[in-house]
């Protein structure tokens, strides 16, 4: 062999490895990412199983939901719908054990909804939290 041949097997393998000095932290990032996805999926699958609420009454104006599961549901995140239509949050008042001013609902907690519109006229009532769980009634 030539002086040629080992000089061009040499650089062909130079650049093999600065190839690879690039690819594998690019596709160790990339791993990485996709692990955090799958845990932050499995973590939210979880805490919808743990979800589960309970429609309690819906009269005098008010609605009174318990949650019946084994996660903390932010109130912030519970969304309220009178005949299929969403209320937004500005215009429903919430109270949780009769605080006003919490934003935590708790396992065994009962939070009360007080749309602005009232129920009036109202037919159906859904409470969805954070994760999609959702109970509705009819009135």
């Amino acid at each position: 062999m030539g002086f040629s041949v080992s000089a061009s097997t040499a650089l062909i393998f130079a650049a093999l490895f600065l190839a690879l000095g690039i690819f594998y932290p690019a596709m160790a990032n990339s791993y990485e990412r996709v692990q955090a996805a799958d845990a932050d999926q499995a973590d939210r699958a979880l805490d919808q199983a743990d979800s589960d609420i309970r429609i309690d009454a819906a009269t005098g104006g008010t609605v009174d939901v318990t949650n019946n599961g084994s996660t903390t549901l932010p109130v912030d995140e519970t969304d309220l719908l009178l005949d299929g239509e969403y209320q937004p949050r500005s215009t429903v008042t919430t109270d949780v054990g009769g605080n006003t001013a919490t934003d935590l609902w708790l396992p065994g907690e009962t939070l009360t909804l007080d749309p602005n519109a009232g129920l009036g006229g109202v037919n159906q009532v859904r409470v969805v939290t954070e994760h999609g769980v959702s109970d509705s009634v009819v009135i």
